[in-house]
């Protein structure tokens, strides 16, 4: 599943939508589909540096998990 590549792309560190396309083979529009689709889920998180945005996998917060259920 092309979703599942996108996420394993990121497994190994931050990259620019650009080179997760060249990673997984997928076009760089449906990257960027599945990538904004995964904020919303809380999956992942984007971050400028050097003038490209780059997106890595989200860090779990204990907090966060903590009171999901309050």
């Amino acid at each position: 599943m092309k979703n599942v590549k996108v996420l394993e792309a990121l497994g190994d560190g931050p990259k620019t939508i650009e080179e997760i396309a060249g990673k997984t083979g997928i076009s760089s529009m449906e990257v960027r589909r599945y990538l904004l689709r995964f904020v919303e889920q809380g999956k992942v998180e984007s971050y400028q540096k050097d003038g490209k945005i780059y997106w890595k996998l989200k860090e779990k917060d204990e907090l966060e998990d903590e009171f999901k259920y309050v």
